[in-house]
């Protein structure tokens, strides 16, 4: 873009003074080339505000002024030079401006992403020295800018176990859903994937803070945090954990490659099992949906563990690529 063009035509459109060919052609600009738009409605925007309002503007509008003014008081004589000084005068205050706002302006943020597809696992080191495991299925968000100096914030949708390295004075903080997660150094498990009608926090070591709307409940070691996102609760309730013959608790058997389940119905463990395997199932019978399932799956063939299921309750199933019907 014709940086001195635009912001010539611009003064004159602004101050008034713009011919129709010009605005055609300003016009022309702002359409075709987007970062000539940006710079078109920031221009406005400065112009309606006054110049020490502006980041870095401060003493600019006497500088400007002071050069510009004295030339204004050309005799009537001359209105063409008036306009043209006039129109002058205003692509100095927006130029002076523009500059300002650019130097002064925060930093655009420069937003990461981490996934771990359907079916699929990932581990992934933090600029902190945070360690995060993802679950199927799942995205993380964090701005680049800064982190681990000056903010530790991420946004989470899905599952993950963090690990979290100490950071005096910059805590660490997650956006889950509605629910907000304040720790300084700890490990522990949070999911909230976008579908589900609940987040859920597991700790295993240290300490953290968990908020919803004006509640915040502190957790321990092997205590478990479990927020009905539907509901305003009175009071939030944490639950003490209950682990497997392993000694793990069923929160973070993924880790493992452990999928637990506990008297869940059919319909609830299809969605478990679609995160699991990057599968889509299908229920051609209502009723089979309400069949309920308890134990863990460790195998990685999705037809392996619906032939397992069906050793403890009668269905049918047909696997068809990616698809899974299930009947009875």
């Amino acid at each position: 873009m014709d940086n001195d063009r635009i912001w010539i035509l611009l003064g004159k459109q602004l101050s008034g003074d713009i011919s129709s060919a010009e605005l055609s052609e300003l016009e022309a600009l702002l359409e075709n080339d987007p970062e000539a738009a940006a710079s078109g409605d920031i221009a406005a925007a400065i112009w309606q505000t006054p110049i020490r309002e502006v980041p870095g503007a401060h003493g600019s509008n006497e500088r400007i002024w002071g050069t510009v003014s004295p030339q204004l008081q050309t005799p009537r004589r001359h209105p063409l030079m008036r306009r043209l000084l006039t129109t002058a005068a205003a692509a100095a205050v927006l130029g002076a401006a523009w500059a300002g706002w650019q130097f002064f302006r925060p930093a655009a943020p420069a937003l990461q992403q981490i996934s771990a597809a359907a079916g699929g696992k990932s581990r992934v080191s933090l600029p902190d020295g945070s360690i995060v495991w993802l679950n199927s299925n799942t995205q993380l968000h964090y701005d680049k800018n800064g982190f681990g100096k000056q903010h530790r914030e991420i946004t989470l949708t899905g599952e993950a176990f963090f690990d979290i390295a100490k950071s005096e004075g910059v805590p660490f903080i997650i956006h889950a859903g509605k629910v907000n997660i304040r720790v300084l150094g700890t490990a522990f498990n949070v999911k909230a994937y976008a579908n589900d009608s609940e987040v859920a926090t597991t700790l295993v070591r240290g300490k953290i803070a968990v908020s919803y709307r004006d509640k915040t409940v502190v957790l321990r070691p092997e205590e478990k945090l479990t927020v009905a996102l539907s509901q305003q609760p009175d009071v939030l309730h944490p639950q003490h954990l209950e682990k497997d013959s392993s000694g793990m608790p069923a929160e973070i058997s993924w880790l493992q490659h452990k999928l637990v389940f506990d008297n869940n119905t059919f319909a609830e463990l299809a969605d478990k099992m679609s995160r699991w395997y990057g599968i889509t199932f299908h229920f051609e019978s209502a009723s089979v949906q309400q069949l309920r399932f308890s134990g863990i799956i460790d195998t990685e063939s999705p037809a392996e563990a619906l032939k397992m299921l069906r050793l403890s309750r009668p269905f049918n199933f047909r696997i068809e690529g990616k698809e899974v019907y299930i009947n009875d």
